[in-house]
């Protein structure tokens, strides 16, 4: 199914945009620089034919062998080194973490040049690495079920209004990353919002003391959680809801705001992902956020 664009949506534009670069550090020239940084802002995917090469060695990385079994992904934290998730093989580890280190630079340089007005603003979040095949995996809930349309948001770590902005790239040399991307944010907060039973403070405030959350849990945060949880329990809307089919190819990389952008991974493996926090005050269009979309539903502040 083809998505709607609302009319009043400030996506005047496609929901994926096409950017060529020539390698991960260039520096567009100014007009896609505008361009790419209005698309974003608006919900777009950013879609780069940029590869990420793998260095002489560095192909055992290409095995879902590399999970321990304790989590569907492998965490990288670029201030540590630390890696999470992976099988207790020094070598093997070694190489990956080399992998992922060099993803999380190339992604801070990319996104440098590519929207300049974020730099020194972004916060580098976590490298993750997704060997595992995606399609038909089993899944403990329909929570953790990423096939269903869904905007991010984290239960333990709240955001507090700060943006979600992350750099994905199929890593696998043969096979496709398939998504889809459903309808604008603000149609699907509008959608939702009504379903939302306000925040309790006492519960944010629990939810911290017994150690659920690593900070108070914020309005903002609670909405978003539950947008996140009611979209994807929803299965009529799952079922109806607007989309398009989106395949990307070995070797392409693309940038989203994952917040905004409803989206579902439907198959693939090998996929790299780089997150970084952006403070909703460094957007150049800040009213196009879903903190501000959620705050004019709201009638208040939510952080």
């Amino acid at each position: 199914m083809l998505l709607h664009l609302d009319g009043d949506d400030p996506m005047a534009m496609n929901p994926v945009e096409t950017v060529q670069l020539s390698h991960w550090e260039s520096i567009p020239e100014p007009g896609v620089v505008a361009h790419a940084l209005d698309a974003l802002e608006s919900g777009c995917v950013l879609r780069l034919p940029l590869a990420f090469p793998l260095e002489e060695g560095e192909q055992v990385v290409l095995s879902d062998a590399l999970l321990d079994g304790s989590r569907k992904n492998i965490s990288y934290d670029p201030a540590t080194g630390r890696l999470k998730g992976c099988v207790d093989d020094p070598a093997l580890a070694g190489r990956l973490r080399a992998v992922m280190a060099r993803y999380a630079r190339l992604s801070a340089s990319l996104l440098d040049n590519l929207l300049p007005a974020y730099r020194g603003q972004l916060e580098a979040g976590r490298t993750s690495y997704r060997p595992a095949e995606i399609a038909g995996r089993p899944v403990r809930s329909w929570r953790r079920d990423d096939t269903r349309l869904h905007v991010d948001a984290f239960p333990a770590t709240p955001v507090n209004g700060r943006r979600l902005l992350r750099v994905f790239h199929n890593l696998n040399p043969e096979g496709v990353r398939r998504w889809c991307v459903g309808e604008p944010f603000p149609e699907l907060a509008r959608r939702f919002f009504g379903q939302i039973p306000p925040p309790a403070r006492w519960q944010a405030r629990l939810l911290a003391l017994l150690g659920l959350t690593r900070s108070l849990r914020s309005p903002y945060d609670h909405y978003m959680l539950q947008l996140h949880d009611r979209m994807k329990a929803d299965l009529d809307y799952q079922y109806s809801a607007g989309r398009l089919a989106l395949a990307f190819a070995p070797g392409e990389t693309w940038v989203v705001f994952s917040d905004q952008a409803s989206h579902a991974v439907l198959g693939g493996q090998f996929m790299l992902e780089q997150t970084f926090y952006l403070p909703v005050e460094q957007m150049v269009y800040p009213e196009r956020s879903p903190l501000r979309v959620l705050e004019k539903l709201a009638g208040r502040p939510l952080v």
